[in-house]
């Protein structure tokens, strides 16, 4: 059912998806949907929760097989975070509703705020060692949110505008960014 609403936000939208699409997508009835869950938002809250547990698992493992640098680590990360599994077109199509609706739904913005909350603070922690392995001075809290926001942009703008915003670019500009404020030389531009 969680793949089938993936499914089917990445191919109508959130707004336009409903109980009864989603059911046609899965091959399910509406009574069996609506036995496991209350409504759209209910769906929606039980797929973003999937995509960023997809998500942060392909981030924990690529993290982990960079080694004990951090800057490699932050490198990793991002590779992880535009290549699938974790990127993936249906997932940022949900990711993309979630924030899209979250200002309006209590139980999606406390999701997203405890997504940001512990991806910043991670992000914040490799930031840290790896700008005191450089000897670079930065605000590690201000460094991880602007980078989670880089991030974040790029997925919308690459579900926005795929022919502007590729994979590749998103890649080479969050390097950058990271290369920049670690005073490392800069990854070319595409």
């Amino acid at each position: 059912m969680i793949d089938a609403a993936i499914r089917n936000i990445a191919a109508i939208g959130y707004e336009a998806a409903t109980i009864s699409t989603i059911c046609e997508e899965a091959g399910f009835s509406r009574g069996l949907i609506g036995h496991y869950f209350s409504g759209k938002d209910a769906l929606l809250l039980e797929a973003v929760q999937t995509v960023a547990h997809e998500l942060g698992e392909a981030i924990r493992t690529a993290t982990q097989n960079a080694g004990a640098d951090p800057a490699a680590r932050l490198h990793a990360l991002i590779e992880a975070s535009f290549t699938p599994p974790g990127f993936t077109p249906e997932k940022v199509a949900v990711w993309v509703s979630l924030t899209g609706s979250a200002r309006w739904s209590p139980p999606l913005t406390e999701i997203y705020v405890q997504i940001w909350r512990d991806y910043r603070e991670g992000v914040g922690r490799l930031f840290e060692r790896a700008s005191k392995q450089a000897g670079v001075e930065l605000d590690s809290k201000l460094t991880a949110v602007t980078f989670s926001h880089l991030v974040e942009g790029l997925w919308v703008g690459w579900a926005t505008d795929p022919n502007s915003v590729t994979p590749e670019l998103a890649q080479t500009s969050c390097h950058n960014f990271v290369d920049t404020v670690l005073r490392r030389a800069p990854v070319s531009a595409l």
